[in-house]
C-alpha cells in the first residue's frame, strides 16, 4: 500500500462513500436517501446535458442549473461535489474553503448542512495535489462523477459487488466510460477505493514522468509502456514500486516522499527542491510547530525571556482532562457557544496532547514575521494562577529574529500550526536564518508579478488576463462594480502586472469629482504668483509628456470615480486622442490653449487608461455614450463564492465558523439586492473589501464582523433603501442572527 500519513481518515471516508452511496442508495453526510438512480437522472438532466460554458464562476453557475431539481438532488449535488473534494490536499484548496462550498449547494434545498459528520471535517486532509487544472476543469469533473455514479446504478447488484472487490476489474470499468477520458477524477476514485493497487499520483503527467525517470533504473524501456491504457501505466507503477521497496528493503514506500520522489522530480533535488534528507538533518523525527504569541506578538518578550510558550483558552480548563479532540470541541461549542470553533478545538488538542518534548517551535508574529525558533523541554502543564495563556510548555530558545519571510511565503494566521509537511517553506525559515538575513524585496522574488498578482486580488487568472487583454487592445478600459468590490486595489495590481514591475514611478492616479475640468486634467490658464494668469499643463498633459519621453516603458494613468466627472468637459478633444488607433505624433492636433496651429498634442501609444465606476451611486450621470465607445468595461462582482478570499480570510485568522457567516449571509443578502431591480439591481450588490481584516483588527471573531455590519454595511442599506426602513431591519437580523 502506498504510504500517506494523513490519509487513514480519508480512505475511512472513501470506503463509507463506497458502501453507502455507490453501493446503496443513502448519504455520506446525513441520514437522507440521496445516491438513488433519479436523482442522479436529475442532476444528468438540468447539468450534464445542459452545460453552461458561459462566464461566470462554477458555484453561481451551478446554482442556477439546479433550479428545477428536488431538494434531494440539490443535497446530491453537495454530496458530488465532496467526493471530488475528498481527495484533494490542503495546499490544492484549504478545508474550510471546501466545507464552505458543499453547505452552500445544500443550503439550496432550504435545509443547512449537517454540522456533525466528521466526514465534512476531515476535507483539510487529503491525499494528493491535482494542480491548477482540476480547478479549472471542475465542471467536467462534476459531470463525469454524476456520470460514473449513474452507469454504476445501471449495473446489476451482483456486477457491482464484482467491480468493487476487484480492482483491476473496476479500473477497467471506469476507463470504459466515454466520459473518463482525461478526467483526473478517475484516478483519485481509485487511489481512494483501492490504496493497495493504485497510487495516489492523480495527473496522467506525474505518472508518466514517474516511469520515465525510474524504469531506467530498474533495466526497463519506459517507450515499451503503452501510456494510453491507463490501467497498463497503474499496474507497472504498482510493480516498479514493489521492485524499489525490495531494493530500498523500506515498506511501505510513496513516489512522493524520499527517498523515490528525489528521483523522478524536482531535477534529483528532493521534495519540494529540497535535498533528499534535509528535513531529518534539521529535526529528525520530531515536529515543526508554528504559534502565535497573543494579538500583535505581544507576549514574545515574556516567552524569550521566561523561556515557555502557551496559549489561551480560559472555558476549557486542564487539557489533560480531554480524552478525545470530541470531547474537548464539545466542551469548547457548549462554553462560547461558536457551533463549530474548528480550528480552536484543534490547536487546543495539539499543544495539550500532541506536542512533545524535543519538538521545535517558531514564533509568529502575523503572517510575514518570523520572531523565535526554539525546542520544547516539558510537557504540557496547566497553570490556573496565571490571568491569560496558562496552558504552557518550556521551551530552550535557541535564536531570535526578527526574520521577514519573502513575499508567497507567508504563514498561515492560525493560532498553532504542524509545518513539517511544508519543507520548502522551512528550508527558506531555516535559511533565513542560518544567514541572519532580511528577506529579499517582493521585486526579487522568482514568482513573475501576475502569479503575485493572483495570489492577493479575487480574481481568477481568466479573468484577470482578460482585462489585461482588453487593456492591449483598448488601451483603456473601465472597471465598474458595486462598492467594496476592489476596483482600486485590482487597478493598482493590473498596472504592476502590464508595467512588468511592482512600481508607481510609471503610474499617476487622480479621483474625478463634478468640480473637476478641462483645465485641472489637460491644460489652463492659472494665477500666477506676481498677479496675472500663466498658462499650465494639466495632470494628463504632464503624465505624456513624460511617457512621451520614455517609449520603451508602459505608462498607466488611473482615474478613480470616472463617471462623477463630466466627462465631455474634461476631456475636450482628448476623446479622439485616447482611442487606440489615434495615438501617435501623426495623430496630434491643436489643443484648446494651444497659442498656434504649430503648437500641438498627442497621447503616446505607452499610455493606458485605467478607470474605475462606481455602479452603485445614484448621483451619478450616464457615462458619454463617445467615451464608452473608446473604453473596454469590465465588471468586478463581490468574491463572496471565491477560493481566494475564503483562503483569504482563513489565513488572516478569522475563524471558520465567522467565514461561514461571512460568505453564506452576504451572498444571501446580495441575492436580495439583485433581485430589487425596481430599485437596486446587481449593480448594488456589496463588495467583500467590508470584510478584509485592517492591520488593526488583530483578532477577527464574531465580534468584528457584528462590529462591520452595524458601521458599515447597515447605513449602506439605509440609503439603498432610505424609504422601506423595515426591510433595513429585516436584513441586518438576518446578518447577525
Amino acid at each position: 500500500m502506498s504510504h500517506f500519513h494523513r490519509a487513514p481518515a480519508v480512505l475511512d471516508a472513501a470506503q463509507k462513500w463506497r458502501d453507502r452511496c455507490l453501493t446503496a442508495d443513502g448519504s455520506v453526510l446525513s441520514k437522507n436517501r440521496l445516491w438513488t438512480l433519479e436523482n442522479l437522472k436529475q442532476l444528468e438532466r438540468y447539468y450534464v446535458d445542459r452545460p453552461d460554458l458561459g462566464e461566470g464562476r462554477f458555484l453561481d453557475k451551478l446554482e442556477q442549473q439546479l433550479v428545477p431539481v428536488t431538494s434531494e438532488g440539490k443535497q446530491l449535488a453537495a454530496e458530488v461535489l465532496w467526493i471530488l473534494y475528498l481527495g484533494m490536499s490542503e495546499t490544492a484548496m484549504k478545508g474550510i474553503t471546501k466545507r464552505l462550498h458543499i453547505k452552500r449547494i445544500w443550503s439550496w434545498s432550504s435545509e443547512q448542512a449537517p454540522e456533525g459528520p466528521p466526514e465534512l471535517q476531515l476535507l483539510a486532509t487529503g491525499i494528493a495535489n491535482p494542480g491548477a487544472g482540476y480547478h479549472a476543469n471542475k465542471w467536467r469533473e462534476f459531470a463525469f462523477a454524476i456520470e460514473l455514479a449513474r452507469d454504476f446504478k445501471l449495473l446489476a447488484i451482483a456486477e457491482r459487488h464484482r467491480l468493487l472487490s476487484e480492482p483491476w476489474a473496476f479500473a477497467s470499468w471506469l476507463d470504459s466510460l466515454k466520459s473518463s477520458s482525461g478526467r483526473q477524477f478517475r484516478h483519485f476514485v481509485l487511489a481512494l477505493l483501492f490504496p493497495a493497487q493504485f497510487e495516489r499520483i492523480v495527473t496522467d503527467q506525474d505518472k508518466r514522468k514517474v516511469l520515465s525517470n525510474i524504469l531506467p533504473r530498474v533495466g526497463l524501456d519506459p517507450s515499451r509502456i503503452n501510456y494510453k491504457d491507463r490501467s497498463e501505466v497503474d499496474q507497472m507503477l504498482l510493480e516498479l514500486r514493489g521492485r524499489l521497496e525490495q531494493e530500498y528493503d523500506v515498506r511501505p514506500l510513496d513516489y512522493y516522499l524520499d527517498p523515490l520522489r528525489s528521483l523522478w522530480r524536482d531535477g534529483g533535488s528532493g521534495p519540494d527542491g529540497v535535498e533528499p534528507g534535509w528535513y531529518q538533518s534539521q529535526f529528525g523525527q520530531q515536529t515543526v510547530w508554528a504559534l502565535t504569541a497573543g494579538g500583535g506578538a505581544r507576549l514574545w518578550p515574556e516567552f524569550e525571556s521566561d523561556r515557555y510558550v502557551a496559549i489561551h483558552a480560559p472555558e476549557l480548563g486542564d487539557l489533560r482532562s480531554y480524552e478525545s479532540r470530541e470531547a474537548l470541541h464539545a466542551e469548547l461549542v457548549a462554553s462560547t457557544g461558536i457551533a463549530n470553533p474548528v480550528m480552536n478545538s484543534l490547536a487546543a488538542w495539539q499543544f495539550g496532547h500532541e506536542i512533545q518534548v524535543g519538538d521545535h517551535v517558531l514564533i509568529k508574529k502575523g503572517r510575514s514575521l518570523i520572531l523565535g525558533h526554539g525546542v520544547v523541554t516539558s510537557d504540557y502543564e496547566y497553570d490556573d494562577a496565571r490571568p491569560e495563556y496558562s496552558h504552557v510548555r518550556n521551551v530552550e530558545w535557541k535564536r531570535a529574529g526578527p526574520w521577514r519571510l519573502p513575499e508567497g511565503q507567508f504563514i498561515t494566521g492560525k493560532m498553532l500550526t504542524n509545518v513539517s509537511p511544508y519543507v520548502r517553506w522551512l528550508k527558506t525559515v531555516f535559511d533565513l536564518m542560518d544567514n541572519n538575513a532580511q528577506s529579499p524585496d517582493p521585486l526579487e522574488q522568482e514568482a513573475p508579478i501576475l502569479e503575485q498578482a493572483l495570489k492577493d486580488v479575487f480574481l481568477s487568472k481568466d479573468e484577470f488576463v482578460r482585462i489585461l487583454d482588453a487593456l492591449g487592445r483598448k488601451k483603456n478600459v473601465i472597471l465598474e462594480g458595486a462598492p467594496g468590490v476592489g476596483k482600486t486595489f485590482v487597478a493598482r495590481w493590473l498596472a504592476w502586472v502590464w508595467m512588468g514591475e511592482k512600481s508607481n514611478q510609471r503610474i499617476e492616479t487622480v479621483q474625478f469629482h463634478q468640480s473637476y475640468g478641462y483645465e485641472d486634467f489637460v491644460q489652463g490658464w492659472r494665477p500666477s504668483a506676481g498677479g496675472g494668469f500663466t498658462l499650465q499643463d494639466g495632470v494628463f498633459h504632464r503624465f505624456c509628456r513624460n511617457a512621451g519621453a520614455d517609449p520603451q516603458n508602459r505608462y498607466v494613468f488611473i482615474i478613480d470615480e470616472i463617471n462623477r466627472g463630466n466627462l465631455s468637459r474634461i476631456f475636450g478633444e482628448l476623446m479622439m486622442l485616447i482611442e487606440s488607433d489615434k495615438r501617435g505624433p501623426e495623430f496630434a492636433i491643436p489643443l484648446t490653449y494651444s497659442r498656434s496651429l504649430d503648437e500641438r498634442f498627442h497621447v503616446p501609444e505607452n499610455v493606458y487608461i485605467l478607470g474605475m465606476m462606481n455602479t452603485a451611486d445614484r448621483s451619478l450621470a450616464m457615462v458619454d455614450y463617445a467615451l464608452r465607445r473608446r473604453f473596454s468595461f469590465s465588471r468586478l462582482l463581490p468574491a463572496f463564492g471565491s477560493e481566494g478570499f475564503t483562503d483569504f480570510l482563513e489565513e488572516q485568522g478569522v475563524p471558520e465558523e465567522v467565514v461561514g457567516r461571512i460568505v453564506s449571509r452576504m451572498t444571501e443578502l446580495n441575492r436580495t439586492i439583485a433581485e430589487d431591480t425596481r430599485n437596486l439591481g446587481p449593480g448594488f450588490e456589496i463588495g467583500h473589501s467590508y470584510f478584509v481584516p485592517s492591520q488593526e483588527d488583530e483578532n477577527p471573531d464574531v465580534a468584528w464582523y457584528e462590529r462591520v455590519v452595524r458601521e458599515e454595511i447597515e447605513p449602506l442599506l439605509q440609503e439603498y433603501w432610505f424609504d422601506r426602513p423595515e426591510l433595513v431591519h429585516d436584513q441586518i437580523a438576518r446578518l447577525l442572527a
